[in-house]
C-alpha cells in the first residue's frame, strides 16, 4: 500500500507489522515541522531501522524549530539494544527529545504517532504486539486531539534519564 498525504482524508485500517512500518515511515518522510510519538517501549519493530532513522534525522536537520518528541513508558530494553532513536536524541539534543510520562499516565495502553498535527497512526492497544491501527494523513481534527493529549502528557513528563549520554 502506498501512503499519500493530502490526497485523501479517510482512515485506513492496517493490521500487520509491515503495514505499520510502512505507515510510520511514510508519516516521517512527509513531516515538515514535527513528529510526536507516544509509545510503550520505543517499538523497536517499527522505529528501530535505518530508513526510519534517516527520515527522522532529515526532519530534525530541516529547520532549527523542528521537533521530534517521544514519550516512552519504559525505555530499558531500547537502551540495552541501542535503539536508533535514542542515538538520535543523544546527538541531536536541540531537535529530538525523549521523556517519560508522569505516574498519572503510566496506565495508558495506546501508542500513536502524529505528524505536523495533521497526520496520524493510532493503535488503541500497543501491548502483546497488536498491530491493528488506524492511519490517516489528513485528519486535522483527530490528529489535533491526539496532539492535545500528547502536549498534556508532555507538560507533566520528565526527560528520560536512561537515555542520557554520559560523558567521561
Amino acid at each position: 500500500m502506498l501512503y499519500k498525504p493530502a490526497k485523501d482524508n479517510s482512515d485506513v485500517e492496517i493490521k500487520t507489522l509491515d503495514e505499520n512500518k510502512k505507515a510510520a515511515l511514510s508519516l516521517a518522510e512527509q513531516a515538515l515541522k514535527s513528529i510526536d510519538i507516544f509509545t510503550q517501549d520505543m517499538d523497536a519493530e517499527l522505529f528501530n531501522n535505518k530508513s526510519f532513522e534517516q527520515s527522522i534525522f532529515a526532519l530534525a536537520r530541516k529547520h532549527p524549530s523542528t521537533k521530534v518528541r517521544i514519550l516512552v513508558q519504559e525505555s530499558t530494553k531500547a537502551v540495552q539494544n541501542g535503539h536508533c532513536l535514542i542515538r538520535l536524541a543523544q546527538n541531536l539534543t536541540s531537535s529530538v527529545f525523549i521523556h517519560t510520562p508522569s505516574r498519572e499516565y503510566k496506565n495508558e495502553q495506546c501508542a500513536f504517532m502524529v505528524m505536523d498535527k495533521i497526520g496520524l497512526m493510532y493503535r488503541r492497544t500497543a501491548s502483546n504486539k497488536n498491530y491493528k491501527a488506524i492511519v490517516n494523513f489528513r485528519s486535522p481534527h483527530h490528529a489535533g486531539k491526539l496532539a492535545e493529549f500528547f502536549n498534556e502528557v508532555w507538560e507533566q513528563s520528565t526527560p528520560d534519564t536512561q537515555v542520557r549520554r554520559i560523558y567521561v
